[in-house]
């Protein structure tokens, strides 16, 4: 019997929350939950067991960072999501440093909400497979591990077309381990400096991520490393580069990002 994943939706406006239940529904295994304030969303928690939270950032009573230092101090094995109009990188560096697992910038499409939510789900099935083969109320937290500055463990290489080669740092690789999987974003995919562009999977259920260290639409993403990551990332800087984009604005972005 397939496990179910409750996903508790937060946002002060109910036409969001309609939308996105909208979306969120036809995704197979999940049942989606909403509040239109942080009381409501810690009354809906008390009830139910919650996997995954996407939550607006700017809310009149309690904000969304603030939130999530309340999920974190409740139940930390949830894994959250933020969602924010105000794109900025402070906000969403700060929301990933209070254990956000991504953000999404509004406005988001279909596409971009679908995307994000299925990553996070693999994250909790992830979770739920350790915690019963363990026998063990281990919080998916411990399996998460962690998320990098802004092009922390990231090389970049700009190209004379003006397109720019991102790859990763060995010393990540190290790090994560005996890797299983890894998420990479799609050609065409659009990429926010600071969101995460690249996920390492490990045998033992655990992830680590980084952020891309600059916005531009993805050219091209190197398929040898969706193939075969653990193969084609044993040589991280020449056949296991990761993806090339187009910058938006690679002289401004390159000053907040620390290579």
């Amino acid at each position: 019997m397939q496990e179910t994943f409750n996903i508790l939706c937060v946002d002060d406006e109910q036409i969001v929350l309609d939308s996105i239940q909208k979306h969120l529904r036809r995704i197979e295994g999940v049942n989606v939950l909403t509040a239109l304030s942080v009381d409501a969303a810690l009354s809906i928690m008390e009830q139910d067991n919650i996997s995954i939270v996407l939550t607006d950032l700017m809310m009149p009573d309690i904000d969304g960072l603030e939130f999530l230092k309340i999920l974190q101090d409740k139940n930390p094995g949830i894994i959250a999501v933020m969602i924010t109009g105000y794109a900025t990188i402070n906000s969403a560096l700060q929301a990933m440093q209070l254990g956000a697992f991504d953000y999404l910038a509004k406005p988001f499409t279909k596409e971009e909400l679908i995307k994000i939510i299925h990553r996070a789900l693999d994250m909790a099935k992830a979770g739920s497979q350790t915690n019963n083969e363990s026998q063990a109320l281990k919080p998916v937290k411990d399996s998460i591990g962690s998320v990098k500055g802004i092009g922390e463990h990231s090389w970049i290489m700009r190209q004379e077309d003006g397109s720019v080669l991102i790859g990763v740092e060995r010393p990540f690789l190290i790090d994560a381990g005996i890797i299983q999987n890894v998420y990479l974003p799609s050609p065409s995919d659009k990429l926010r400096q600071g969101s995460v562009y690249f996920q390492v999977f490990s045998s033992d259920y655990r992830s680590q991520s980084l952020l891309s260290p600059l916005s531009g639409r993805v050219l091209e993403v190197n398929q040898k490393v969706v193939d075969s990551p653990a193969k084609a990332l044993e040589d991280p800087y020449g056949e296991g580069w990761l993806i090339k984009i187009y910058p938006d604005n690679f002289k401004e972005e390159v000053k907040n990002i620390c290579l």
